[in-house]
């Protein structure tokens, strides 16, 4: 019984070597795609963080490099010092304190894949199915 179960274990690592080796070898070929998030918050104090910490852990999980970029539409709650406490733990996390350059943003990174949320603008109630969100 015994030594099935180190064959077992066995084969299983040797796979996990040879995946993980493949995988080295293809990204030989190329730097793989910064994905980018664009939030726009105004008074988005109860959900901005959830959502960066969500998306950062998510693209952790899939091993995708990530880029966010908050747009603040002159919030007068705790919004900005949010973002800013987060910047401490994620330094790929940059906020812009104003929708003055978000045009200009768009335009650069026209090529790269990009996610834009407009917090303030979402509709989040529990009378939509989640597949609707």
């Amino acid at each position: 019984m015994i030594p099935g179960f180190l064959m077992i274990l066995g084969a299983y690592g040797l796979c996990a070597v040879v995946v993980h080796a493949l995988y080295a070898y293809s990204k030989k070929g190329g730097e793989s795609p910064t994905y980018g998030l664009v939030v726009i918050t105004r008074n988005s104090e109860s959900e901005i963080e959830w959502y960066l910490y969500a998306y950062l852990f998510v693209s952790r999980l899939r091993g995708r490099q990530t880029a966010i970029t908050v747009f603040d539409d002159q919030s007068e709650d705790e919004t900005v010092s949010i973002i800013r406490r987060v910047q401490l733990k994620a330094p790929n996390v940059r906020l812009e304190e104003s929708l003055d350059g978000l045009d200009r943003f768009l335009e650069e990174h026209e090529s790269q894949p990009l996610l834009v949320l407009h917090l303030s603008r979402m509709d989040l109630s529990p009378k939509r199915p989640l597949h609707e969100w």
